[in-house]
């Protein structure tokens, strides 16, 4: 799958609007690239917001990163998390932020997207090749489309619900039917202007598409298979722990994922509560 025209991203961005760029995001990034990056200052920036910091403290001391003492401050939290954790972080509260007046609660859709970055993170010590702060970001970005098209189409949690039970149908072609448009396109440009690293674009926007795992797909969609998988993998457990189903992007990428991490099926299960016991911890 190629990247969209600008004519294309055009026609699916009709009527939708992706929301901007916070300020607060765009100090901690332009700190976090410059070749003096000031610690003091980063948790400064982070410490301007009360939620952005109750945010860091409680990912910090989350199962997902394993810490044997828990931290108390945001100082604290930088070394453990990371640079690059941290702005996915604050780019995923701001986010939740800035969606959060609209007409629609997306609680669910947020407690669910925290548990699979955490769990992402997790299935790095499993499966080697992707970063743990890139698969956070990924498992905690990559469906964020829904939650703007959310607050776009009033009737867009029946096309979800039509979604997640059509076994036959692509997920993303089951919305562009209801809506002319999709969340995997929506997340990449949101993403992108957001400045989230390419690679974590670049899968957001592939995410649904099963010709990545495919012998003769280009490079840019083979970089993507890793953190597409893990992220395939963490919502089966969520969606198992949550509402005990598994949907229909699970069922049809059930296959491609498990043989691209050489995943048997009694790894699977075993995995599985290794996943369950980290998802009871999760708050």
């Amino acid at each position: 799958m190629s990247l969209p025209d600008p004519a294309e991203v055009d026609r699916l961005l009709k009527g939708i609007s992706i929301p901007p760029r916070p300020e607060v995001l765009t100090r901690l990034q332009k700190e976090i690239d410059s070749p003096n990056m000031s610690l003091t200052t980063v948790a400064q920036i982070i410490n301007s917001d009360v939620a952005l910091a109750a945010a860091v403290m409680k990912v910090a001391n989350s199962p997902g990163f394993g810490l044997s003492r828990k931290v108390s401050t945001v100082q604290q939290a930088i070394p453990v998390l990371g640079s690059r954790t941290l702005a996915s972080l604050v780019a995923g509260v701001t986010l939740r932020n800035s969606l959060s007046s609209g007409p629609v609660r997306l609680d669910r859709f947020w407690d669910s997207s925290l548990r699979c970055a955490q769990l992402c993170a997790r299935l790095t010590r499993e499966f080697r090749g992707v970063p743990a702060e890139h698969a956070y970001t990924f498992g905690l970005f990559h469906d964020c489309g829904i939650a703007v098209l959310m607050q776009r189409f009033p009737d867009y949690r029946d096309t979800l619900q039509l979604a997640n039970n059509d076994t036959s149908r692509p997920f993303t072609e089951v919305e562009e039917a209801q809506h002319a448009t999709h969340h995997a396109v929506i997340g990449y440009l949101l993403t992108r202007n957001w400045g989230l690293p390419e690679d974590i674009s670049q899968a957001t926007l592939l995410h649904h598409d099963l010709g990545i795992f495919d012998g003769n797909a280009d490079a840019a969609a083979a970089r993507c298979r890793t953190l597409v998988s893990l992220a395939e993998l963490a919502g089966c457990y969520v969606g198992s722990f949550m509402r005990m189903n598994e949907d229909s992007s699970w069922l049809r990428s059930r296959s491609a994922v498990m043989a691209h991490l050489g995943l048997g099926e009694n790894d699977f299960h075993d995995l599985r509560e290794m996943a369950f016991e980290l998802l009871e911890q999760v708050s």
